[in-house]
Formats: structure tokens, C-alpha cells, sequence
């Protein structure tokens, strides 16, 4: 065994050695997966050291949501937004990097004391270690001119700053439960969210009442039952979304690419789907009373 993984690191240097990549393996390693409760106590206020083969950054994730990071490879700033969904997961999207995509995480917690950031697939995104506070002072990079909190007050409510998350035992701290919140991450962060890739994200019954999605990748998105009223969808690609029931009164499509999506039952009410391709679009029981810009439609 000793000998194999020498091999594969002389053939393919890791920064992980021989750490297991796949969350079966890291459970059987004797990883443990964060709550919600834990994630938060881990990353709020404190600065999170990330690495994979080629990315390596610092990220402060300040408590009311904003994030400050440098990556240490290009000696590059960038700002974004996190918060932290009811199944745990760590959710955030930088401004610039990564195209501005919203990334969710699983966090597992080895034995060694290192963190690991699971992708949706289960897959290795990053390995991680905590530093407390702000160092670096990234936190200067943040306006704090809006200082309005959008992550989970429940978390924030009941979890205590600077405290260092638990370390992987049989008896665990019991750490306060986490109540219910309909209001998932990516919902929130749809409601400002121009240009960003959202493919195949649940979106249903969302209330995003005039959000900026101009641009915004929605290919095969679930919006039915969404609130989308006076929302700015212009030049976004929702080829294959699923918008059954959904509440689009005075929506900007103009240019948008509905080909395939099935808005049936939707209330397009005086939406402007100007230049927009629907090709295939499906219309059925559809409210298009006053609808700009669609061909052959009242």
C-alpha cells in the first residue's frame, strides 16, 4: 500500500498525498461531516485556508455573510457572499473568480484535524485549515457600508463566535439545533445574481420579487411556483427550465433563450419577451395577456 502511493505521487503530485478524495473513503477514514451549526462555527469571523492543485487561497468569511479572499498563488483580491444551507452546506460565490458561480460544499473534518470541501458529487474540491480572526486583514476590503445580515439567524443566534469546531470523537459536543429555514442559500443569492451559473438549481416556489438575473445561466432550473414579478431575467439562457405556475408578471425576457422550458400554468402577465427564442416553448393554461414581443400570442 505504502509503496503504491509513493508511485502515484511521483507520477501525480498532489497537494493531498494520499488523502482520500471521495466522500466513501473519507467517511471509512474516519471523517466526520459538519452540521450546519458546526460550519458555521468553524468559518464565521475566521479565515479559511483553502488548497487544490491549482488554487490556493485565504478567505475571511466575516459573520454577516461577506467574504474577503486573496489568492496566494497571483497575490489577487476578490469579494462574494456565503451563507450556509439547512443540509450544511457551505454555499458562497466570489465576484470575479470562478466566473462568479455559486459553489456549495460539503465539509468533512479528518482525524488529523484538516478539513476537506466536498463538491455535490462527493468529489475533493479543496483541503482546508483554520486560522482565527483576520490575520491578513481582508476584512478592510469589505463596504462595510452595507452591513445588512443575510446569513441564517438562527446560526448566528445560536452559535458563539471564535469557538474552534469540535474535534472528531465519539462524544461529539452537542451543538444547538439548527430550526428549519425555507429559505435555502441559493435562493438568497438568487435574488442578486447577474451572469451566474445557476444550471439545474432548485429554485421552486423562491420568492426573487425583482431579482437581477440578467444573464444568469438557468438551463434546466425548477422555478415553478417561484415569485419572479418584475424580475430582470433579459439575456438569460433557460433552455429546459421548468416554470410551471410561476408568478412572472412584468418579467424582462427580452433576449432570453426559452427553448424547450415549459411555462405552463405560468402568469407572464405583461412580461416583455422581446427577441426571445421559443423555439418548443410550452405555453399551455400560460396568463399572456399583454405580452410583448411573442409572435403569434395575444
Amino acid at each position: 500500500m505504502i509503496k503504491r502511493c509513493v508511485l502515484f505521487l511521483f507520477l501525480i503530485p498532489l497537494f493531498t498525498g494520499c488523502a482520500a478524495t471521495t466522500e466513501k473513503t473519507i467517511i471509512k477514514q474516519g471523517g466526520v461531516r459538519l452540521t450546519a451549526a458546526e460550519v458555521f462555527k468553524l468559518i464565521s469571523n475566521n479565515t479559511i485556508h483553502l488548497e487544490s492543485t491549482d488554487f490556493e487561497a485565504k478567505v475571511f468569511f466575516k459573520k454577516n455573510g461577506r467574504l474577503a479572499a486573496r489568492n496566494i498563488i497571483h497575490n489577487a483580491d476578490d469579494l462574494g457572499r456565503w451563507d450556509i444551507s439547512e443540509e450544511g452546506q457551505l454555499c458562497y460565490r466570489y465576484t470575479i473568480w470562478y466566473h462568479g458561480d455559486i459553489m456549495c460544499e460539503t465539509i468533512y473534518r479528518e482525524m488529523s484535524g484538516k478539513y476537506l470541501f466536498l463538491t455535490k458529487k462527493g468529489t475533493l474540491a479543496y483541503t482546508a485549515t483554520r486560522t482565527m480572526g483576520d490575520p491578513l486583514a481582508l476584512s478592510q476590503n469589505i463596504e462595510e457600508k452595507s452591513k445588512s445580515s443575510f446569513v441564517r439567524k438562527d446560526l448566528a443566534k445560536d452559535v458563539s463566535d471564535g469557538q474552534p469546531a469540535a474535534a472528531p470523537s465519539q462524544g461529539a459536543e452537542q451543538l444547538p439545533a439548527v430550526p428549519e429555514n425555507k429559505e435555502l442559500t441559493i435562493k438568497q443569492m438568487a435574488k442578486n445574481c447577474p451572469g451566474c451559473s445557476l444550471k439545474d438549481a432548485d429554485l421552486r416556489q423562491a420568492n426573487l420579487v425583482q431579482a437581477n438575473l440578467k444573464g444568469a445561466d438557468l438551463r434546466g432550473a425548477d422555478l415553478s411556483r417561484a415569485n419572479l414579478r418584475r424580475a430582470d431575467l433579459s439575456e438569460a439562457d433557460l433552455r429546459g427550465a421548468t416554470l410551471l405556475s410561476t408568478n412572472l408578471p412584468g418579467v424582462n425576457l427580452r433576449g432570453a433563450d426559452l427553448s424547450g422550458a415549459d411555462f405552463s400554468g405560468a402568469n407572464l402577465l405583461r412580461a416583455d419577451l422581446t427577441d426571445a427564442d421559443v423555439e418548443d416553448t410550452i405555453f399551455n393554461n400560460a396568463h399572456l395577456n399583454g405580452v410583448k414581443g411573442l409572435k403569434g400570442r395575444p
